[in-house]
């Protein structure tokens, strides 16, 4: 996984999990999707309204 999507509530657990499940460059951003109702935060079935992605890439 390499992205983590997480409403208000949830967005310290999507960081932990970011941060100990291997991410190796965590980044915290905004989540602004043209079809929100698509996509559910990773804990519950609110509308993410953040993303942790991993930005690590191998050729930084």
């Amino acid at each position: 996984m390499d992205r983590i999507m997480s409403c208000k509530e949830h967005i310290e657990e999507a960081l932990d999990d970011a941060v100990y499940g291997g991410f190796k460059l965590p980044v915290l951003k905004a989540f602004f999707p043209v079809d929100k109702q698509n996509h559910k935060c990773a804990y519950c079935e609110e509308s993410p309204i953040y993303v942790v992605e991993n930005e690590y890439s191998p050729t930084i």
